[in-house]
């Protein structure tokens, strides 16, 4: 038996919308297992086989249909991908060495990386980035659940870091079972990077390597995403 989960709101029969009268919504049953997740957003709850209201009655109120229980619409499968957690406090960056799980959701899996924060680097969101290379070439991982079948979209921006403004540094990242080739020229203007893949398994592999060797800086990284349908 799956969970029930009720909401403080109910809906008008035909309209989809709440209307606010306090009352409780129950709903309903056929939530895949791998997929219970609930993301709460500007006071709205998000989830899958469940209501997601953007608002009380305005523009953002959404009624999930019943047949649509086992898709997530635009749900970030992604831990930590803005790397706000863990915070390094007043220090301007920190560095991470293999085998750390300082930021949780990700492990450092090969040299070293550095946390920036937003004194030192200013971020493209939040307060902290990275940079992938610590002392050399470093990388980082994390597995995210997903779907197998269903079409994921991985984001996120790419700068340079402080101390190689200058120079143009490279990467390459690992989805799934695909790996592409990435790079940032010079500059300290966050772009957007973005990869679409099927998943083949239940926990996706995603990793972000830099392949600029030799270096203490490296290519920065930031506002990592993994969306759903």
């Amino acid at each position: 038996m799956y969970p029930v989960f009720r909401l403080p709101l109910t809906a008008r029969a035909g309209v989809g919308e709440p209307d606010c009268t306090g009352a409780s919504i129950t709903r309903i049953r056929g939530i895949h297992p791998m997929n219970r997740m609930q993301l709460l957003r500007r006071g709205a709850v998000l989830g899958l086989g469940f209501f997601a209201l953007g608002g009380c009655g305005g523009t953002d109120a959404v009624i999930q249909d019943p047949d649509m229980a086992s898709v997530e619409q635009g749900l970030n499968v992604a831990t930590n991908g803005s790397f706000e957690t863990n915070d390094i406090g007043t220090a301007s960056s920190v560095f991470l060495s293999a085998g750390s799980t300082a930021l949780p959701g990700w492990i450092v899996d090969a040299g070293g990386i550095k946390v920036m924060k937003n004194t030192y680097k200013v971020p493209s969101s939040g307060t902290q980035s990275i940079d992938l290379n610590g002392n050399g070439a470093g990388s980082i991982t994390q597995y995210v659940p997903t779907v197998v079948g269903t079409n994921y979209t991985l984001s996120f921006y790419v700068s340079n870091s402080p101390g190689c403004a200058t120079s143009s540094r490279s990467m390459k990242v690992t989805y799934d079972t695909h790996t592409a080739s990435t790079s940032n020229n010079t500059g300290s203007v966050w772009n957007i990077r973005n990869y679409r893949f099927q998943a083949t398994t239940n926990a996706t592999l995603i990793k972000l390597t830099s392949t600029s060797a030799g270096v203490e800086c490296g290519i920065a990284v930031d506002q990592v995403v993994v969306n759903g349908p």
